[in-house]
């Protein structure tokens, strides 16, 4: 197994910490201008992000994309399929609204991370982490990754998404596909997951209990669609 995870929008390699992940190879990627690598130039496109994780990874890859991660994973799989092997596709869809990406980035560079935080929190969290006493520690992490964050960065995430449309090439993509939904997710809801699925040439759809940031509220239920997709890819 050669497991490349792709992270959402702002967090890092951290987001994966409660996530009890399988043997083997794995590499926790992290996109430009998060976590430890600086802000790129202009924003990338969906498709450099793809190329550089097919620059950096050798060998056959089993891709697992969360939020824009799984967007990434898409584009990976579409500009080189001969490298991925198995696909796990969790809490997005096949394109996006690009006015509502590109008005989330003017918003974050006029106000700053604060500004955004509490309505980023609620998309990805339901209100019962929210409101744990003491603080739901994906949640605290989530919290404090966005603070930390360069605006600009966050900004330049939104805009890359922007350009995420695959739907007319979902069927070019013939690796295995698990397309997780958060039976709590409003963003990648059951609807938008199970077009992948049915999009792509050998997919399926696994509803799990929880919200957008399914590894950070609910990390056992992700470790353990990632178990059954590793299972039934054959790896």
């Amino acid at each position: 197994m050669n497991l490349v995870l792709l992270a959402p929008i702002g967090l890092d390699a951290g987001c994966w910490e409660w996530v009890e992940l399988p043997q083997g190879e794995v590499h926790r990627h992290e996109f430009p201008g998060f976590g430890r690598r600086p802000r790129a130039a202009e924003p990338p496109t969906m498709d450099e992000l793809a190329d550089e994780i097919a620059a950096l990874y050798p060998g056959s890859l089993d891709v697992a994309g969360l939020s824009m991660g799984g967007m990434v994973a898409q584009h990976l799989a579409l500009r080189h399929p001969q490298r991925v092997r198995s696909l796990l596709i969790a809490c997005t869809g096949a394109a996006v609204d690009p006015e509502v990406m590109l008005r989330r980035a003017a918003r974050v560079e006029a106000g700053g991370m604060e500004s955004v935080l509490d309505e980023t929190l609620e998309r990805w969290f339901t209100p019962a982490a929210l409101a744990a006493d003491p603080e739901h520690r994906g949640v605290g992490y989530a919290r404090r990754t966005l603070l930390g964050l360069d605006s600009g960065s966050f900004a330049d995430g939104w805009r890359t998404m922007a350009g995420h449309d695959v739907r007319e090439q979902l069927g070019e993509i013939g690796a295995p596909t698990t397309c997780v939904a958060g039976s709590a997710d409003p963003v990648g809801t059951l609807t938008r997951v199970q077009e992948i699925a049915d999009g792509v040439r050998n997919g399926r759809v696994l509803l799990r209990d929880g919200p957008h940031m399914l590894h950070l509220e609910r990390p056992d239920e992700f470790a353990g669609a990632l178990r059954d997709h590793l299972r039934w890819a054959g790896v």
